[in-house]
């Protein structure tokens, strides 16, 4: 007898988008909180000082706390049970990112990027809601696993690889387990999150860091 991908699964598309509405629903007034926090971590990349660049990542940390704490322990894992185990994960990568915060401050952005950056988590973070057909279905950043997974994976983007490469781990391997369920469900607008989420991941993990590639710039006016 062949089985499928989706035979796996105990519940529907329905039943899946409407966790978007219910996440976003039970959070009330403290979901006007997460956006001001998206915004305040967009702000603080931008500046100079290395302690606000560090404040930004720190309130990435906690996004993805909360999101294993909110989405995934309460919502998700008690209709999908291999998502107990990203619980932890998403925990401990919430802890890493802290971490890594205190010792090494990410890279400062440029505001044509940071807006360019915005417009695409836009676009992305809208896919749930089209899927579902209301705008309460509307996937966050720091509240849902996938875009707190890609958010975070450009973030890193601006680290050095010795910080960037443990802290992919967690969210790749999420964005493929993401990716898969999505095709189990036939949910493909959706399922572009994890996909840029992979894409995204395997391109920041080859990426060179800023102090790398400005030693090598600078190699040939030394060798003068």
């Amino acid at each position: 007898m062949d089985y499928a991908l989706s035979d796996l699964l105990m519940f529907t598309p329905e039943v899946y988008l409407r966790l978007f509405v219910r996440a976003n629903q039970s959070l009330g007034l403290w979901l006007a909180a997460v956006v001001a926090a998206i915004g305040a971590v967009a702000l603080l990349l931008r500046r100079a000082r290395p302690a606000a660049r560090q404040g930004a990542l720190m309130l990435v940390a906690a996004g993805w706390g909360l999101t294993a704490a909110h989405f995934l322990a309460q919502l998700y894992a008690p209709i999908n049970w291999p998502v107990t185990g990203f619980v932890w994960a998403f925990a401990l990568e919430g802890v890493l990112l802290g971490a890594v915060a205190l010792r090494r401050p990410p890279a400062p952005v440029r505001t044509s990027l940071l807006v360019v950056a915005l417009v695409a988590l836009s676009i992305l973070a809208s896919l749930t809601a089209l899927a579902a057909g209301t705008a309460t279905a509307v996937a966050l950043p720091g509240i849902t696993p996938d875009m707190t997974a890609v958010g975070t994976v450009a973030l890193l983007a601006l680290l050095p690889r010795v910080w960037r490469w443990p802290l992919l781990v967690v969210p790749v391997l999420w964005c493929l387990f993401s990716a898969l369920t999505h095709q189990a469900l036939a949910l493909w607008l959706p399922m572009a999150v994890p996909g840029v989420g992979l894409v995204l991941g395997a391109i920041v993990a080859c990426w060179p860091s800023r102090s790398a590639a400005r030693a090598k710039r600078q190699a040939p006016g030394r060798s003068a």
